[in-house]
């Protein structure tokens, strides 16, 4: 039984994609813009977070003098990136979660391969003519 719900879960996965693929265009757009905006984004906080330390130094330069108000700020950026080399170290050795793991488990579908290939051939068949057929306005 086991191995019919795959076989089900797999004909539905590539009647799913066969489907999705006159989308896949504008979702790529989707994707390229939010990138793009992402990157200036990006460049903007980077600036914005240059200002901030520009202005940290530039508010201790009358209270310290200006090596240490330097070497102040230099300390206090030290901190942030152990902080964040910290948490990306963190992260980089949680393990992945289930939804980003690889859909088709290897073994598996070799041995559906092997042990169901008729069935297969045939689901084939019949999605290339439902999805072959042309589609008249």
């Amino acid at each position: 039984m086991a191995v019919s719900e795959e076989l089900i879960k797999l004909v539905a996965r590539t009647v799913f994609q066969q489907m999705a693929s006159p989308y896949r265009a504008a979702l790529e757009r989707r994707l390229i813009g939010a990138a793009i905006c992402g990157v200036l984004a990006l460049i903007i906080v980077v600036a914005a977070v240059a200002c901030g330390v520009s202005a940290f130094c530039l508010w201790l330069v009358p209270k310290l003098g200006a090596a240490l108000a330097a070497l102040v700020t230099m300390a206090a950026l030290v901190i942030v990136a152990l902080i964040l080399g910290l948490a990306a170290a963190a992260f980089a050795r949680r393990p992945p979660s289930p939804a980003l793991q690889n859909i088709f488990d290897s073994k598996e579908l070799s041995s559906l391969l092997e042990n169901h290939l008729r069935e297969l051939l045939i689901a084939a068949a019949v999605g290339g003519l439902i999805f072959g057929m042309k589609r008249r306005k």
